[in-house]
């Protein structure tokens, strides 16, 4: 994996900066128009990495419900008394490695959540905001963070696991408002019509974007344990995690208290 921590820091200052003084009839455009992409070697794959221009004062963004200040979901342990190891993912949902990672651990952080073992933080982030013809990445990220804000944590939780079950081809059209609303329904959200078509919480994934690359997240998916990243190690190369993986952080993070 590349570092490319410099090379990020420039590029964040330079959006940054263009943003704040350039043409504001051009900032009014489609969020995505002025986005500048950074290609970066990603864990299982090529990924992109983007600062989102949100133009936005941080006191008026719309903040959903049950989000932490971190732009994510927490889901903690049924047992107010147990002692959790905080794991914390960022995430794309157009992204393929999110996906083979749901699939491969997705059973096993519900299993240790359950047990009190572990808490999840799910941060949803949009990096490919140019792998579909129709903006799905920022439509998919909209849509589940509506149904966190209606329904819960748990019905996010649900919500992520179906986005990610129904992940589109990159290069065409993602899924349509009106599937989105029927995941929404199979997550038991209902009544976000207005949220997702308006998409209401655009202005916060754009903050939440500022707040991963403050942390010094580029890739997805990435899984942190113990501010460690936690990764797969196989001939010399990083990729994907898996419960081998996720457990064995886990247990040295309990130990180191």
């Amino acid at each position: 994996m590349q570092d490319g921590t410099s090379d990020r820091e420039a590029l964040a200052a330079r959006i940054r900066h263009e943003h704040r003084h350039g043409d504001p009839r051009r900032r009014a455009l489609a969020w995505v128009i002025g986005i500048i992409v950074v290609a970066v070697v990603a864990v299982g794959g090529v990924t992109v990495a983007q600062l989102l221009p949100s133009g936005e004062d941080p006191e008026t963004i719309a903040t959903p419900q049950h989000a932490t200040e971190s732009h994510g979901f927490l889901l903690a342990p049924p047992d107010a008394a147990a002692t959790p190891v905080a794991v914390t993912l960022y995430e794309d949902f157009l992204c393929e490695s999110c996906r083979a990672f749901h699939q491969e651990s997705g059973t096993y952080l519900a299993e240790q959540v359950a047990a009190g073992a572990i808490s999840v933080e799910y941060r949803p982030i949009v990096f490919l905001v140019s792998a579909t013809t129709d903006e799905y990445a920022q439509r998919a990220a909209n849509a589940a963070v509506c149904v966190a804000d209606a329904a819960g944590v748990p019905a996010y939780v649900t919500m992520h696991g179906l986005l990610l079950d129904e992940q589109p081809a990159h290069g065409g059209a993602g899924l349509s408002d009106a599937r989105l609303l029927e995941l929404a329904a199979q997550a038991g959200a209902t009544g976000i019509e207005d949220c997702v078509a308006d998409r209401e919480f655009e202005p916060w994934l754009d903050a939440a974007i500022d707040e991963a690359l403050a942390a010094d997240v580029s890739v997805t998916p990435t899984v942190r344990i113990g501010d460690v990243n936690v990764v797969r190690l196989s001939d010399g190369r990083e990729t994907v995690p898996g419960p081998a993986e996720l457990q064995y952080a886990v247990d040295a993070a309990a130990a180191a208290g």
